[in-house]
């Protein structure tokens, strides 16, 4: 393969294989900076059964962007075997089912094409890329997982890029941590949201406080919903 890899579209094939069989498994699995979105989290914590916060505090590093008041987490590489994911061994990764959104998307990453993609990697680092098995782009997406994961951070991608949360991020005391706690600490803030009665700032037929009590996903839903409505002071 090129060393200088060409966009490829979603009817378009390339060439990719991932597997115990290649020199380089595990490897992209080491020393990495990998930022989780809030859906990443709620798979990942999930899987291991602990609460988000114990991931967070055990597999996690909290990061902030200083001219948006960001806060982002980036996840952790174990300090003491090599830099490496604190959850890959021998036979690969051992949250492959619930592995982050970074995870399933590579090699590839998006290009400066609408609607294309390409290699962030050549294949000297990346020998799977030279691997025999052909896959059309779009059933490779698919494959990997990646509809849920790109839909909840779509709604993700739309809730940072609000001018009115961004505002009241940087402008609030307190905003950054609140914002921080609502879209990762989700079990910390179902705690708040109940004790405070916050579902109480959002329209009565929005909110099922059942499944608020025991759906992650809807209870990340009602997060993005009320930090707008905080926003915007209603």
């Amino acid at each position: 393969m090129s060393k200088n890899p060409k966009a490829v579209g979603l009817e378009d094939t390339f060439h990719f294989s991932c597997n115990p069989g290649i020199d380089c498994f595990t490897q992209c699995c080491q020393d990495v900076n990998i930022l989780l979105t809030p859906y990443d989290i709620v798979q990942m914590k999930n899987r291991l059964g602990i609460s988000s916060t114990e991931f967070l505090e055990k597999y996690t590093k909290r990061l902030l962007a200083l001219n948006t008041s960001l806060p982002a987490v980036q996840f952790k590489m174990d300090e003491e075997n090599k830099k490496r994911c604190y959850f890959v061994g021998e036979k690969g990764c051992g949250l492959y089912e619930q592995r982050p959104w970074s995870c399933r998307m590579y090699p590839l990453d998006h290009s400066d094409e609408a609607d294309t993609f390409a290699p962030m990697v050549d294949s000297t680092r990346c020998l799977g890329l030279e691997d025999n098995t052909a896959w059309k782009l779009r059933d490779w997406l698919q494959n990997q997982g990646l509809q849920p994961y790109n839909n909840w951070n779509q709604r993700f991608a739309e809730l940072i890029e609000d001018e009115k949360v961004t505002s009241w991020r940087k402008g609030y005391p307190g905003g950054v941590d609140i914002f921080y706690l609502a879209c990762y600490d989700l079990d910390h803030f179902r705690e708040q949201v109940f004790k405070e009665k916050l579902f109480e700032m959002v329209e009565e037929h929005s909110v099922d406080q059942d499944k608020l009590e025991t759906d992650d996903l809807a209870l990340l839903e009602f997060a993005f919903i009320w930090l707008k409505r905080v926003a915007e002071g209603k």
